[in-house]
């Protein structure tokens, strides 16, 4: 089995090279995506159409909207939205699919929302469920801050996962999105962020992940 596992930044990528080695069951491929959506799209599709993986796994760190969600726990994203594709007007927020440019259900969205549908893969990470928006620009204001979270209902933010799920949807490759919380979104003061701590949880959901996909190819 061919295993891409995708990153946006070299730092992301160099925990992961560290912790992860092919083996006779498991083919490893890497991809540094960079930041935003955009080069992630390009250089995950990229490597998709070169490497044929059998499942994608994109691993890095995120921010939480709520202190719900300990920073340095890892969680493994189901729901993906793209929270900046709309118009402010008249105090209100208006997103593609309520101005009508996008209906809802058209591939590859769900009701709005980017699923990641494989239930066994999200489970066998032994992560909590989290909900997640990708951004363009960092959350830093309380007003986008509180918009994200009631609109959206979004747990936590990234700048890539949303490329992630669009793409594996459109090309039926299965695909998880495990994000480790190094931060509170808004605080920008890195000397309380946790990164080591959340790339190491967010590497340990990744080995489980891999260790089923072992035990199910020995099967």
């Amino acid at each position: 089995m061919k295993i891409l596992i995708a990153a946006a930044t070299e730092m992301e990528m160099d925990y992961l090279k560290k912790s992860f080695s092919n083996n006779k069951m498991l083919q490893m491929e890497y991809c540094v995506t960079g930041i935003g959506a955009i080069s992630t799209t390009f250089h995950l599709q990229k490597t998709i159409i070169s490497a044929k993986p059998d499942l994608v796994i994109q691993v890095g760190l995120a921010g939480a909207f709520s202190e719900l969600l300990p920073i340095g726990k890892a969680f493994a994203v189901k729901k993906e939205i793209v929270a900046e594709m709309g118009v402010f007007e008249n105090e209100e927020y208006k997103d593609i699919f309520n101005l009508g440019l996008e209906k809802r259900d058209a591939m590859p969205y769900s009701d709005g929302t980017l699923i990641n549908e494989n239930e066994s893969i999200l489970e066998c990470s032994k992560l909590e469920i989290a909900n997640a928006i990708t951004v363009n620009e960092i959350s830093t204001s309380i007003e986008k801050i509180d918009l994200f979270k009631n609109h959206y209902h979004a747990a936590i933010e990234s700048m890539e996962g949303a490329a992630l799920h669009y793409v594996c949807i459109m090309y039926q490759i299965p695909f998880i999105q495990i994000r480790g919380i190094s931060n509170m979104v808004g605080v920008r003061d890195k000397r309380h962020w946790e990164i080591k701590k959340a790339m190491q949880a967010a590497i340990e959901g990744t080995q489980n992940v891999l260790s089923y996909m072992e035990k199910t190819l020995d099967r």
